[in-house]
């Protein structure tokens, strides 16, 4: 039947080129457009389209093509034996799947969704959608866990850091999805995920440079966009003191590790202008101090009271 496994089957064992790269997910340049321009032209990218549109006769016209060159790709691990059909057909539904419609708003001069646990492409853990409320928004939510994480320090977390931070959030999950896509291969089909997925945004040499997620902070001042970048990655010594990560995971933000709330605190400074606009010896001395977790209570509430408003993405957009 049209759209059934067995078709499925059969256009992988009869239509499929024994010469087919099974490199097709991740080739890039101009062999890659050379590949898939002689494949768009045989019969096998026919016939699956047909066999894509007849399985899901709802899908949207311009997902069919991604999903088509997504069996395509994968098939020979169908010809191979290394997947069932089953399997492959899963992957292709996968490749379908587009989230819904939301109003779209503009932060440091790129387009931002305000993201929902809904829509999370990613997996950060596997208890992570037991945790979810469905419509939740996840940017206050994150912020919610790091003041209650901090305790007596909440003071820290300024109504300008509380507004980097939530608006920052969003602009990662954008960013983690991307380059999940982008490290998807014919032995990860479905892209790293996990702690995998936030070492390869974190900014370190070990990821890639299109990948970090500093990219995308770029607009803001260099040690805000490194500060974001830890609280919400974590770093390579400490992966776990990842807040998005733990917030994700359902766990306890009152019961957050020590090493962790020191690592959070040392960063929090960074997050108000008034103390970016420090001389670097006098930052680097704020943010031993509040990873010590001395009291800095009134030089806080000093700075934000009467230290100018640096960051334009504290305003309401």
């Amino acid at each position: 039947m049209p759209g059934s496994l067995d078709d499925l089957e059969e256009i992988i064992c009869h239509l499929l080129p024994a010469t087919t790269p099974t490199d097709l997910m991740v080739r890039r340049g101009r062999d890659a457009q050379r590949a898939w321009s002689q494949i768009t032209a045989s019969p096998l990218y026919e016939a699956m389209t047909i066999w894509v549109m007849a399985a899901w006769p709802d899908q949207m016209l311009d997902r069919v093509d991604t999903m088509a060159r997504t069996a395509i790709a994968t098939a020979h691990q169908v010809r191979d034996g290394r997947w069932s059909v089953e399997r492959l057909a899963a992957v292709v539904a996968k490749a379908g799947r587009r989230g819904e419609h939301h109003p779209v708003h503009r932060h440091l001069g790129q387009e931002v969704r305000s993201v929902s646990y809904d829509e999370l492409r990613f997996e950060l853990a596997d208890e992570a959608a037991d945790t979810c409320s469905a419509g939740s928004s996840l940017g206050p939510a994150v912020v919610a866990h790091l003041r209650v994480a901090v305790g007596e320090h909440a003071y820290m977390v300024t109504p300008t850091a509380a507004a980097v931070l939530d608006r920052a959030v969003d602009l990662a999950v954008d960013h983690l999805n991307a380059v999940q896509a982008k490290c998807v291969a014919a032995g990860c089909p479905d892209g790293l995920s996990g702690l995998a997925l936030l070492a390869a945004a974190r900014p370190t040499r070990r990821a890639a440079k299109s990948n970090r997620i500093t990219d995308v902070f770029r607009d803001l001042p260099h040690p805000t966009s490194v500060a974001l970048a830890h609280l919400l990655l974590g770093t390579d010594h400490h992966p776990e003191a990842s807040l998005l990560w733990r917030h994700m995971c359902g766990l306890s933000a009152a019961e957050t590790p020590a090493g962790v709330v020191a690592d959070w605190r040392a960063e929090l400074p960074a997050l108000t202008p008034t103390i970016v606009a420090f001389s670097e010896r006098r930052r680097r001395r704020m943010r031993d101090r509040s990873r010590r977790g001395d009291d800095l209570r009134h030089t806080f509430e000093l700075v934000v009271t009467t230290g100018p408003d640096l960051l334009p993405l504290a305003r309401a957009v």
